[in-house]
């Protein structure tokens, strides 16, 4: 099958194909047009798959060392560290993280882990929520690799005009291991 260049195109021809294939032998002859005809509106499994991009575009950008675009994925939400401190709002969220220490690759040497993830869409389909594991790991200044934090993250998200945003984040369960290469004045 050839790429189709608009997003719109490629989501309809991927209902097609779906449409095909759960059709089995029998309704094969349906046609992509056909199939194209009644395009479906976005299913939960589109806005989960969503949510779950946003996951992973925060782990990443810390990872990555870009401070500022983690902070902005906060823009309309509030952000909270069991323990720690609780703020609204990208400049807040900066000020958060601006104790991370970046080092000369311009990352924090950290790998964010994600895992037991478990993503709810809302009945009224503009809202959801999200329950995950984390773990940090980093290898800095002659340490081995090892866990520095653990905990959970306890989100909630809102769909504005399609697109799906952070609404609060709560970090439960703060397990602090060895801050000391991580941030500039750790809690421990």
């Amino acid at each position: 099958m050839g790429m189709l260049t608009s997003k719109g195109q490629t989501l309809t021809r991927r209902l097609a194909v779906t449409k095909l294939l759960t059709l089995g032998i029998a309704g094969a002859s349906i046609s992509v047009s056909q199939a194209n005809a009644h395009p479906a509106a976005p299913s939960s499994r589109d806005d989960q798959n969503a949510i779950n991009e946003l996951l992973i575009a925060y782990a990443t950008a810390l990872d990555e060392g870009r401070i500022e675009d983690c902070a902005e994925l906060f823009a309309q939400a509030e952000f909270t560290i069991e323990t720690v401190a609780t703020v609204q709002g990208a400049k807040a969220v900066m000020g958060l993280f601006s104790g991370i220490i970046l080092y000369e690759d311009g990352t924090p040497r950290t790998k964010h882990v994600v895992t037991n993830t478990d993503i709810i869409i809302g009945k009224d389909t503009q809202t959801a929520t999200a329950k995950s594991y984390l773990t940090v790991f980093q290898q800095a200044g002659g340490a081995p690799l090892q866990p520095i934090f653990s905990g959970a993250y306890d989100d909630q998200f809102q769909k504005t005009d399609g697109i799906w945003h952070f609404k609060k984040r709560t970090v439960s369960g703060p397990l602090f291991g060895d801050m000391s290469k991580h941030l500039r004045h750790p809690p421990n």
